[in-house]
């Protein structure tokens, strides 16, 4: 046998070896916290990973383990660990004491950039307190005009389907609906009246999506040199140039119209008369801060707004879902939100303000509800990047954490044993729901979602115009669910519309 085959075996066997000690010394580090059974060198890759029906599977049973055993939960890809948990007074510790994310959330920088979403932990520190006023209340009552007139658009389009059976509403209505609004309050522009955002933004950005996660369940492609050289990757490249040119083109044209405004108002000044006043979109207001911090780049700016547009877009086109699905399998729920609608508006369809979204409490306690047993995000992670000491067990430097919102929001530990049942009325006891750290839907502690105003504002305001008008009706027993970017249904066609009936 040549030599170089026993130099090649001798090397493989001390890889192997070396393999082999780094993994009993991870896993020693977390003896006693459950796990699958483990294979040599790959772990539980062959039992966590699949489609996205499978992955949802997967989690679902172990949020059930960790509930059980009240415990969190092991998953290892090779040597490296995920921990999986959704303990409260875990959950509160981890989401305060980490701000750095594993490097999945790396899938979507091609796209995203160095946004709050996927931007490490020092970048992250450093944008956020520029950030943190950019959705206040003030900012965001500037945009329900916006969101009144696509409510009141939606509400028409569902009308069409009336009489016609159960349809596919989030794909056929809502996805397009959210991406619409948010684009517009985002940007500043329309799709529909402007021709810079077209058809063809709205197909890249859902392939984007979809090219992400199947990256994500695919951890042969997980390593940049590897996934170069995919076609997976050229056609992502394609599809982000779509929408990065659909974000510079409009920011060159927003930049403009604010040199104009100022010039505008100077020469208005100048002749005793008054501007008139207009919504500032989330891009203006990033643009002023550019103009005031050099640090903030244009192409930092981009990656905000495009973050901005695909966290909203997707986490309020599901939970819009989920809602109707619930208040159509539940009529004593729908007409209890219906009765607090009359006590507001009687019988008018007028336009939504500030203050009515404030008297709206049976409303939010009904999206509070649905945001507990179907969270759009399903979990959310961070990286250890310090050796963190909590009450039963130290998590180790260096550990993925998965923390398991799905899991918190259907914990009888917690919640009770109506912790499955959907009862909004939890939300309006004295006592208050849950814990901290067992409502997770906008995740939590430091690196918690900054837009949870503007999406509550948003969900209030396109419910209350299709409960005003509408009544849903649905069948929950045949949903499947996968985790997709968000949690999705496999199907959306469960949910019919009937005309309200004024009572």
């Amino acid at each position: 046998m040549p030599l170089w085959v026993y130099i090649a075996s001798l090397l493989v066997v001390c890889v192997c070896v070396y393999l082999w000690v780094l993994e009993r010394r991870a896993r020693s580090k977390f003896a006693g916290i459950p796990t699958y059974p483990l294979l040599p060198f790959i772990g539980n890759v062959h039992q966590v990973l699949g489609d996205g029906k499978q992955v949802f599977q997967h989690m679902d049973r172990i949020s059930r383990i960790c509930d059980d055993n009240m415990s969190p939960f092991v998953v290892w890809l090779g040597p490296c660990s995920i921990l999986v948990t959704h303990d409260p007074d875990d959950v509160k510790s981890i989401t305060n004491a980490f701000v750095e994310k594993p490097y999945y959330y790396s899938f979507g920088r091609i796209w995203l950039g160095d946004g709050l979403v996927t931007a490490p932990g020092v970048v992250w520190k450093h944008n956020i307190k520029k950030l943190a006023g950019t959705f206040t209340s003030s900012v965001v009552d500037g945009y329900l005009e916006i969101f009144n007139a696509q409510a009141h658009r939606l509400v028409e389009n569902l009308k069409t389907e009336v009489g016609k059976g159960p349809f596919d509403v989030i794909h056929k209505y809502l996805a397009y609906t959210t991406l619409e609004t948010i684009c517009q309050t985002a940007l500043g522009v329309s799709m529909i009246s402007e021709s810079i955002v077209t058809t063809e933004y709205y197909d890249a950005f859902n392939r984007c999506l979809e090219l992400i996660i199947m990256r994500a369940m695919n951890v042969l492609v997980h390593p940049d040199c590897i996934y170069r050289l995919t076609p997976a990757y050229r056609e992502m490249v394609k599809c982000v140039e779509v929408l990065h040119n659909v974000s510079d083109t409009v920011m060159k044209k927003r930049k403009q119209e604010q040199k104009d405004t100022k010039k505008s108002k100077a020469e208005n000044n100048n002749n005793g008369k008054a501007s008139a006043a207009k919504f500032k979109a989330f891009l203006d207001i990033l643009l002023e801060l550019h103009e005031t911090d050099a640090t903030l780049t244009e192409q930092q700016v981009r990656s905000e707004v495009d973050t901005i547009i695909v966290g909203g877009q997707e986490t309020v086109a599901s939970t819009l879902f989920y809602t109707m699905l619930m208040l159509g399998s539940k009529p004593r729920v729908q007409d209890k939100m219906y009765a607090e609608l009359r006590s507001i508006f009687g019988d008018s369809s007028s336009p939504i303000s500030k203050e009515d979204l404030s008297r709206m409490v049976y409303c939010e306690a009904i999206i509070n509800e649905t945001l507990r047993l179907y969270p759009p995000v399903p979990g959310v992670l961070r990286y250890a990047d310090r050796d963190l000491p909590l009450k039963s067990y130290t998590i180790p430097k260096g550990t993925a954490i998965a923390i398991n919102s799905w899991g918190a929001g259907r914990s009888e530990r917690v919640w009770g044993p109506d912790a499955k049942e959907y009862r909004p009325e939890r939300w309006l006891e004295d006592q208050g729901p849950g814990q901290p750290g067992a409502f997770l839907a906008f995740s939590y502690g430091r690196r918690a979602c900054i837009g949870k105003k503007y999406a509550m504002a948003l969900l209030k305001t396109v419910l209350a115009h299709c409960v005003r008008e509408l009544e849903f009706v649905s069948d929950p027993s045949n949903l499947e669910l996968k985790v997709d970017i968000a949690l999705r249904a496999v199907a959306g066609n469960l949910i019919q519309v009937k005309l309200r009936e004024r009572k």
